[in-house]
């Protein structure tokens, strides 16, 4: 559902074909709300049904036609009534955490193995978009209050991901201290055996050399 009104906030901001749409949520909203070309195609599809956006071709040299989307008066008022609604808590469906919930049905090694792989997936995300920030900062534009909007819908993003970071670091950290706390065990119950047989064996040396 959200999709639409994606599709149709961009287009508040200027007119936009399908591919500008999929660049835009690329570099944009893809953090919060992202989707593939055939997903956008068939939602603006829609919306002209609906008479919140218009449709007109523009010529291309070389190059089939392209569709420019126009968001219409309907439209702008379908967004608004969306902006306006009370925020409901989203449905969750995150099969990464639902894999960490069931994570000890898979074996030490791979589930760290996965966990770590997602560490990294998230710091390579959460540096993009503090860069991302950077560079809004740099150049802010002249639609400031749109910005101020975008920014913290980024920032609240970024800290998320930090928390992630967090407890993945310390979870991890826990298990390579368990790991080593085994390892000792391990080994002190290697050396105490050692021990008792050293032990064993000087006390029937003693005794053969007393008969």
């Amino acid at each position: 559902m959200s999709l639409r009104f994606a599709l149709l906030g961009l287009l508040a901001v200027e007119p936009a074909s399908g591919y500008d749409l999929k660049r835009a949520i690329s570099r944009s909203t893809y953090f919060i709300w992202n989707a593939t070309g055939p997903q956008i195609y068939n939602t603006l599809h829609k919306l002209r049904e609906e008479g919140c956006i218009t449709s007109r071709s523009l010529a291309q040299d070389g190059k089939p036609d392209k569709q420019i989307h126009t968001i219409t008066a309907r439209g702008r008022a379908r967004l608004e009534e969306f902006m306006s609604e009370p925020i409901r808590a989203s449905v969750t469906r995150d099969e990464v955490l639902l894999r960490i919930f069931f994570g000890n049905f898979a074996s030490k090694k791979v589930i760290r193995r996965e966990l770590g792989s997602y560490l990294e997936r998230i710091r390579r995300e959460r540096a993009y978009m503090e860069a991302t920030e950077a560079r809004i900062n740099a150049h802010p534009g002249s639609k400031h209050e749109a910005r101020r909007f975008q920014l913290l819908s980024l920032r609240i993003k970024v800290a998320q991901y930090r928390a992630m970071e967090q407890e993945l670091v310390r979870f991890l950290g826990d298990g390579d201290r368990e790991t080593r706390l085994v390892k000792l065990r391990r080994h002190r119950r290697g050396a105490s055996a050692k021990n008792t047989l050293r032990i064993a064996g000087s006390t029937r040396l003693v005794r053969n050399r007393s008969n």
